[in-house]
């Protein structure tokens, strides 16, 4: 009968060995941006990242592996295999919705707003997103710029 062999790693003399890693919480999906990410993370990271740098409209930027580049005025709704993004694009005066599947977002980015760029930026204080929004609302950013123009 043969003992099984045991690693022993012996440390000089007030060296301690280091814990273990703490396992990092993955997603349900495995996915890096997911709809937990959409409905938690994301909010809470633009929120930070304002606290730190005083911006008041940061622009959000969604980048796919189509290369579409989405500048987030807010997120609309979210399922398990998408999520719904109010959008706008430097060359178009209009916002637009765009469905994206998780799966093809590879990088999300956070930027202080510029001033050449008002149009485009994330909204800090909309509400939560809905699991599935029907109805079509104007976006905070656009009712404010009415208001402004009158």
């Amino acid at each position: 009968m043969t003992q099984p062999t045991q690693r022993v790693l012996y440390l000089p003399p007030g060296v301690v060995a280091a814990p273990p890693p703490t396992p990092v919480p993955q997603s349900q999906s495995g996915l890096p941006f997911d709809r937990a990410f959409f409905e938690q993370l994301l909010p809470a990271m633009v929120a930070n990242f304002c606290a730190q740098i005083e911006c008041a409209a940061p622009l959000v930027e969604v980048m796919t592996v189509d290369g579409a580049r989405h500048y987030v005025n807010g997120v609309s709704g979210v399922t398990d295999q998408w999520v719904a993004l109010h959008t706008t694009q430097p060359d178009h005066a209009h916002a637009v919705q765009v469905f994206v599947p998780y799966t093809t977002i590879y990088r999300v980015e956070i930027h202080p707003g510029a001033d050449d760029r008002r149009q485009l930026g994330f909204v800090l204080n909309a509400p939560a997103p809905a699991r599935i929004n029907p109805a079509p609302q104007e976006l905070p950013v656009r009712a404010a710029a009415k208001k402004k123009g009158k």
